[in-house]
């Protein structure tokens, strides 16, 4: 595991890592308004198919000073569940990754969604 992580030029340091997961914080725009990493995993039994399997959460939060001057939290969160199968590999968690990016991204062919979903709430 890195402790520390670039991501886009930001650099998310540690805060902590025990087993239930870790946190790292960026806080370029000051303390106030850190921009905060967590993953999470934890195991889970598929209640269809009985095959067991590792559910991870990766979670942003970024604090932004809302127009009350207090600071809110807007929060992401990606889940990826795999199962523990052999048939299941890298390739079959970044294409499903890829098809979520592919509906907010703005580049062509990409669809940029992310104000349609997230604030008309359109379907």
């Amino acid at each position: 595991m890195n402790s520390n992580l670039t991501i886009s030029t930001l650099a998310f340091n540690l805060s902590f890592s025990d087993k239930a997961g870790s946190e790292r914080r960026e806080v370029s725009r000051g303390v106030n308004l850190p921009e905060i990493m967590s993953i999470k995993s934890q195991a889970y039994i598929d209640s269809a198919t009985k095959i067991a399997g590792r559910r991870t959460v990766l979670r942003f939060d970024r604090y932004v000073t809302g127009a009350d001057s207090k600071p809110l939290a807007v929060t992401a969160y990606l889940v990826v569940a795999v199962p523990q199968d052999t048939g299941v590999v890298s390739a079959d968690i970044t294409a499903v990754v890829a098809r979520i990016l592919g509906v907010l991204d703005n580049t062509s062919p990409n669809l940029d969604l992310g104000t349609n979903i997230f604030v008309n709430q359109e379907q």
